[in-house]
């Protein structure tokens, strides 16, 4: 009688009929597939109304490549995928024994829910990203770079501009006795030793 009077007790406390958002950690690399799966599961269980989101979020990160700037998508958390749900007995045992899923993330017996606050500043990053997909440029005024390819390689001269938004950078190289302003791709160079 004690036990049954536990596990009724535990059931309780998995028994969550508002939609909240969950965090699994999945093997890394397999976010989609292990999302495919969960889907295909949920479906399988009659479980659609109870699981209605999905997510593994995406950033953009952007870079030079041959004189273009190239704009890809980044998973912002590797290795976790978020599902909206309620929670009960079912959907936690459905989950949890899904090809790919380590683990729902919180306590052993009743997964923890991510706060309104912490969803919402996860969504704010992704939409930063998303507005400026600004380029990442080690370089700044002053810095001595190496030149690698093109008319003027293995020459070294000082940065005088920086043009993040093309991912170029002005360098100042000698050249016959003088000093010459070279507009150049960040691809293109690399800190002198």
């Amino acid at each position: 009688m004690q036990r049954e009077a536990n596990t009724n007790e535990i059931k309780k406390q998995i028994e969550d009929r508002n939609f909240r958002r969950y965090v699994l950690s999945v093997t890394s690399g397999q976010e989609a597939l292990v999302i495919e799966n969960l889907q295909e599961r949920i479906t399988k269980q009659g479980l659609a109304e109870d699981v209605v989101d999905y997510l593994c979020p995406m950033i953009n990160e952007a870079s030079i490549k041959k004189w273009e700037k190239v704009v890809k998508q980044k998973k912002l958390y590797p290795g976790y995928v978020f599902f909206k749900s309620r929670m009960n007995d079912k959907i936690w045992y459905v989950v949890r024994n899904t090809p790919g899923v380590r683990l729902i993330v919180g306590a052993e017996t009743k997964p923890i829910p991510l706060s309104d606050a912490e969803y919402q500043q996860m969504m704010d990053q992704i939409a930063q990203s998303q507005e400026r997909s600004e380029l990442n440029i080690p370089y700044q005024e002053g810095d001595v770079v190496l030149l690698k390819n093109g008319d003027f390689k293995g020459m070294k001269g000082n940065v005088k501009e920086v043009d993040a938004d093309k991912g170029m950078v002005v360098v100042s190289i000698e050249m016959l006795g003088r000093l010459t302003p070279v507009a150049i791709s960040v691809d293109q160079i690399e800190l002198a030793n």
